[in-house]
């Protein structure tokens, strides 16, 4: 389906049977709700100050929002006079963003995945990711489907499925060449309800759906 506005994808989830993503580069990140059946935009949050906005989810009952390099996270609030309200600091760049069922996960560029207290957003957990021997650097954004975390690589055609309760069981997907000729792939999203994963990019025209095997 289209990706309208072929947006600077840094978060993407499912909730409230709708696709909520989140959108970077300073100027012109936003929030915004997409159908998940037309990609058509439901409604849209601009960030007023001009920060740029990164990964995105929605768990406990709060919407968290990470940053590039302005090193705070928000609490997004779409219905309220100022979505955007200042939540915690932390060391380092932001780029994606999960939860578990008892702790926020982000990744910031590195090949580590960080385990964060989601009242506090104190890292109390660090899980280094590995593939055929290697450090898999710059993971980006996150999913998490009950079981596996789901990361992109940052300017690679590469999606990781990460068991997360033993993190050195790794498998690596490659996407078709055809995915997102004309951006860089980033930004995957499960829905529960019809065991399928909604994929796009930065710049991309489309978003597609996808079955992994």
């Amino acid at each position: 389906m289209p990706h309208e506005g072929n947006a600077w994808t840094e978060g993407l989830l499912v909730s409230e049977g709708i696709l909520w993503e989140s959108t970077g580069l300073r100027g012109k990140s936003q929030v915004r709700g997409l159908d998940k059946q037309t990609g058509d935009v439901l409604w849209s949050a601009a960030n007023p100050d001009g920060f740029f906005n990164e990964g995105l989810v929605r768990a406990f009952g709060k919407t968290y929002l990470l940053t590039y390099t302005e090193r705070m996270a928000y609490l997004f609030d779409q219905s309220a006079a100022k979505p955007y309200m200042g939540f915690a600091s932390y060391e380092g760049q932001g780029w994606g963003l999960t939860a578990t069922q008892t702790s926020l996960v982000n990744s910031n560029g590195t090949a580590t995945l960080f385990y964060r207290d989601p009242v506090t957003f104190e890292v109390t957990k660090e899980a280094p990711i590995r593939f055929g021997g290697a450090p898999v650097e710059r993971l980006n954004e996150l999913e998490y489907d009950g079981t596996y975390i789901w990361a992109n690589q940052w300017q690679t055609p590469y999606v990781y499925r990460i068991r997360e309760d033993d993190p050195s069981q790794v498998t690596r997907y490659t996407l078709p060449e055809d995915f997102c000729p004309e951006g860089t792939p980033n930004g995957i999203a499960w829905d529960q309800e019809q065991d399928v994963f909604y994929l796009t990019g930065q710049t991309c025209a489309r978003i597609w759906r996808v079955r992994f095997d």
